[in-house]
């Protein structure tokens, strides 16, 4: 069984080999697998999730994220009432900055390594 450290280093590592891979790569091919496939637009929209409900902001479609060549994360969702949810993490960098907009109202603006890392403990 993995420990949850071993799954946090492991979720550090992929999302920062993606941003650099997709950083390093040129081909169309790849830059198509990145906004379909990349593992760190799952590890976005869990960590977007993870904040709007810990702050009780219902949702009635989670965030849903995709990226572009310049490897800028942008998600949108709804919540429960209707008010459109924003998600940005512009550029790369080791520590990627989240910010979370509802109905334009900025809710959070934070790391993104610290939510996955905060969410991978183990509470009890």
């Amino acid at each position: 069984m993995i420990a949850a450290s071993q799954m946090l280093v492991a979720a550090r590592s992929a999302f920062t080999l993606g941003v650099l891979s997709i950083a390093l790569a040129g081909c169309s091919q790849v830059q198509g697998l990145a906004t379909q496939g990349n593992i760190n637009v799952v590890y976005l929209e869990s960590a977007s999730t993870d904040v709007l409900l810990s702050q009780n902001i219902p949702l009635m479609s989670k965030p849903i994220c995709t990226v572009d060549s310049a490897t800028n994360y942008q998600c949108t969702g709804t919540t429960l009432t209707g008010e459109p949810v924003a998600v940005h993490v512009p550029g790369t960098n080791d520590d990627p900055i989240m910010t979370i907009t509802v109905n334009g109202k900025q809710v959070f603006a934070g790391s993104v390594i610290e939510v996955i890392n905060e969410n991978a403990q183990v509470k009890g």
